[in-house]
């Protein structure tokens, strides 16, 4: 007897109207190969072999412990090769090989059997995709929508539904309604219990908030109650609520959004007790996956077992088809191949790399002596890394440069904000020749800190004149986007000024805007950067409005930097006797922090110590993790909570202690990204390459007038 109920009504050349319709649009398409992760179940077995004898599975791997596996095999009178049975002692082994092969054997669809969901859930986070993972639902049911198929989620996966979980919930949903029932621009509806703004009922922000974001390829409706978005009677009897789109999703909604895992879990569970009397039908899908992933919950139906198999068929066929299909060409502007030469000094080395396009052609990174660097004049300074980059040139005579970019420094800027962007650094006159731009190159003479970066410019501007080619230099560290309430310090003589690494902030919040599918500058976040010094930077609009002031400003110590100190005991410093003011600088910005305590900053080393059982090391690093998490707390409420992401990126990103600490503490404000190492030298690539094809245009910097005058060029 089939498992399916004779109660679908597709025709061969229509997308899905039921969920039952599902079984046989999925024996339409090319059939997929799958793996189950705990093969053992014989319950399981009799599902995939019914989706096999339907056309829906080809090839079936069964992952788990053999024995088990061929005792079940021959009890149903299952037939597989030998060699698709894999062997696994424990489920934690059977996670790891399903994952091998899927990925070695480009398996369409995983299936979980009886291994532990939690185990199978965290090695399936290898093909994952999108900031949010979801279990979307397709359920039909005679009493609501007219039994119209309709998707919800989420009733199993995410326990935390932010403003950016729940963002990932409904671009999951959107790709499973587009790619599964053909719904191009599926209307959405948020759930709440009320559709106006209560206080104290957040799902009715949260939903007003969504409703209000731009969806290019959805219509959503927020917040809006169960019967308003299923029922049209209820519409013409309590009328059509005042919230975004409204009258285009009311009554008529394909895509439910639960408030909560609570909300979804009781409304997954209602249904499929209405199941069990025939009045409705389930199958779902876990989405943010690069490979369909389903769920054989023993709890499920076997028609909701076999229908969420079909599901996940689908989409797999659905997405290939997709691949396959031949790209329509569309004529862009030709800009050709453009070289850059990016350079970045730090304190310890500079580093180099040579790009075509986006592609790095040679990279280095050219140690120095401190000490010996230190005693030089800043001319000589510049003279000496201009001569290792020439020297590293050199190696590579094959590569001509058609600009260099240069880190920005400590730019003076007087009463005048600095803002993002490309400045120009060395520019091609009329005449061919190329002219320094010199207000940009003379202002780090009076540069406000004393930084590596601040030799960025001036080298770069050598460099173009000796190869006469353009330079530039991308988001200098005081590029200020602060808002007027984050200018106040609290002390009418002091204003907060913005100094981060603002090259890399704006450079992951970009790349993190990319993976959410939203335009950079329609995005909320909170970026980190963490490395020898932290920037904690909220983001709002794409603008930095708020951040710790990252070197003698605030926030937590970092591996060379003391961060937020007690003012009394500063003041106490100050005047004790010990420190002249350069020397004070120079023991907060390189001898606090991890090395104050530890005598290292260096996180693998302080990492082996904590390994051979060191508490105090590990007492340090987890205060270090606290103090990054409490700042981003806090970045979360400047930036507004409605957040996309919460972004780590820099040297400490590669420290799993850190980042699994960083995402324990802040986890349930939003998703949390990691972009591991930096991403400076594509940053800085990236602005040169930009304005050398026309993309955008260079900012020129104008030396302060205050500045000037010190200069004896007041006019």
């Amino acid at each position: 007897m089939s498992i399916i109920s004779d109660k679908g009504n597709s025709k061969s050349s229509e997308q899905p109207r039921s969920v039952v319709d599902l079984f046989e649009y999925a024996g339409r398409l090319k059939a997929s190969s799958v793996i189950v992760a705990g093969g053992e179940r014989i319950e399981d077995l009799r599902l995939v072999e019914s989706a096999r004898d339907h056309g829906i599975i080809k090839r079936i791997v069964l992952v788990g412990k053999e024995k088990l596996i061929r005792e079940s095999t021959e009890k149903v009178g299952f037939e597989i090769p030998s060699e698709d049975i894999v062997s696994a002692a424990t489920p934690e082994e059977a996670a790891a090989k399903t994952v091998e092969i899927t990925k070695r054997d480009s398996i369409d669809i995983v299936l979980k059997g009886s291994i532990s969901s939690n185990i199978i859930n965290r090695a399936m986070l290898a093909f994952a995709v999108r900031p949010t993972v979801s279990l979307v639902t397709a359920f039909d049911a005679i009493s609501i929508n007219k039994g119209k198929l309709m998707l919800f989620s989420d009733a199993g996966m995410t326990t935390v539904c932010n403003f950016g979980r729940m963002v990932g919930i409904i671009n999951n949903c959107i790709d499973a309604a587009q790619t599964i029932l053909g719904l191009q621009k599926p209307r959405i509806a948020i759930l709440s219990a009320n559709e106006k703004q209560v206080p104290s009922l957040p799902s009715t922000r949260i939903g007003l908030q969504l409703a209000e974001r731009n969806w290019p390829d959805a219509i959503v409706a927020g917040p809006v109650s169960f019967d308003l978005a299923t029922d049209m009677e209820s519409v013409k009897i309590k009328g059509i609520p005042d919230i975004p789109n409204a009258e285009a999703v009311a009554g008529q909604a394909d895509i439910l959004i639960c408030p909560g895992i609570d909300a979804g879990n009781i409304l997954y569970k209602t249904l499929l007790s209405m199941c069990r009397y025939g009045q409705a039908s389930l199958a779902d899908i876990t989405m943010g996956f690069e490979v369909p992933f389903g769920l054989l919950s023993r709890s499920d139906t076997l028609e909701t077992r076999i229908l969420s198999i079909a599901m996940c068929g689908i989409y797999a066929q659905q997405k290939q088809k997709k691949q396959r299909a031949p790209h329509v060409l569309v004529e862009k502007t030709p800009i050709g191949s453009r070289r850059v030469l990016v350079i970045n000094p730090g304190s310890t080395s500079l580093k180099l790399a040579a790009y075509e396009n986006e592609t790095v052609l040679y990279s280095a990174e050219r140690s120095f002596d401190v000490s010996a660097l230190s005693a030089r004049t800043r001319d000589e300074q510049i003279e000496y890394l201009e001569s290792l980059v020439r020297e590293e040139m050199s190696s590579h005579p094959e590569v001509a440069f058609d600009a260099v970019a240069g880190r920005g420094g400590f730019l003076s800027s007087g009463e005048e904000k600095i803002s993002s962007g490309t400045y120009a650094v060395a520019i091609r006159g009329g005449d061919g020749q190329i002219r320094i731009e010199q207000d940009i190159v003379r202002s780090l003479q009076f540069a406000q800190l004393e930084h590596a970066s601040n030799l960025g410019i001036p080298v770069a501007a050598k460099l173009a004149q000796t190869y006469q080619i353009p330079a530039f230099t991308v988001d200098p560290v005081i590029v200020d986007e602060f808002d007027e309430r984050a200018e106040i310090s609290g002390y009418s003589r002091i204003i907060r000024r913005n100094v981060s690494h603002a090259l890399s902030v704006k450079a992951a919040a970009a790349k993190a805007a990319l993976a959410v599918g939203r335009p950079f500058e329609d995005t909320n976040q909170v970026v980190a950067h963490l490395g020898g010094g932290i920037t904690i930077a909220a983001i709002r609009k794409g603008r930095i409005v708020d951040t710790n002031i990252a070197l003698l400003g605030g926030g937590p110590f970092t591996p060379r930097r003391a961060g937020t100190l007690p003012l009394k005991e500063v003041i106490d410093l100050c005047y004790s006797g010990e420190f002249t003011k350069e020397q004070l600088i120079r023991e907060l910005t390189s001898c606090g922090g991890l090395v104050s305590y530890l005598g290292e900053h260096r996180m693998t080393v302080i990492e082996e110590r904590i390994g051979r059982g060191d508490e105090k090391a590990k007492r340090i690093v987890e205060a270090m993790i606290y103090q990054i998490s409490r700042e981003i707390g806090a970045a979360a409420v400047a930036a507004g909570l409605d957040l996309e992401a919460i972004v780590l990126t820099g040297g400490l990103a590669h420290s799993a202690r850190i980042v699994s600490g960083i995402k324990q503490a802040v986890g349930l404000l939003a998703p949390v990204m990691v972009f591991e190492g930096s991403l400076e030298m594509e940053a800085l690539a990236k602005g040169a390459l930009d304005v050398l094809s026309g993309r955008s245009q260079p900012k020129h910097y104008k030396l302060p007038i205050a500045v000037r005058t010190l200069q004896g060029e007041s006019k």
